[in-house]
């Protein structure tokens, strides 16, 4: 069965990260640990008559916290890191889409007690697809 673009897209951003699909994170798991989600899409047909295409992609990232460190840093610190695996390389996955960008993140403070730290970031991936057929771009 052919892969769509947008799974492709979708993949090679997480394997970029590291981070698992659609996954749950707990403090059970392995942390640190990284989930991605690609909840939505919106398209614009562009001049040459293809869908550009953009994918929204939410990523957690869990860690233990570091009770060393005042939660900001931590959190500063964890963002840094997703930042950086996710932006620094080639902004095409290989030719796979025309844009990554960076849209906002939030660091989800931890409670008394709380054991956790969690950051959540957002990107937007543009990618182009056929205006006939998702598999080919």
């Amino acid at each position: 069965m052919p892969v769509s673009i947008r799974e492709q897209v979708v993949q090679a951003f997480a394997d970029r990260i590291s981070a698992t699909r659609a996954d749950r994170l707990d403090g059970e798991s392995g942390l640190p640990a990284r989930a991605l989600w690609d909840p939505t899409e919106t398209t614009e047909k562009n001049r040459y008559g293809k869908y550009d295409c953009t994918v929204t992609l939410q990523v957690a990232e869990l860690a233990t916290r570091d009770v060393s460190l005042n939660s900001s840093a931590q959190g500063n610190a964890m963002l840094s890191g997703l930042l950086d695996d996710a932006l620094s390389n080639d902004h095409t996955l290989g030719g796979l889409c025309k844009s990554i960008a960076y849209t906002g993140a939030t660091l989800d403070f931890p409670e008394n007690g709380q054991k956790e730290m969690i950051v959540l970031a957002t990107f937007e991936v543009v990618y182009v697809i056929s205006s006939s057929n998702p598999y080919e771009q």
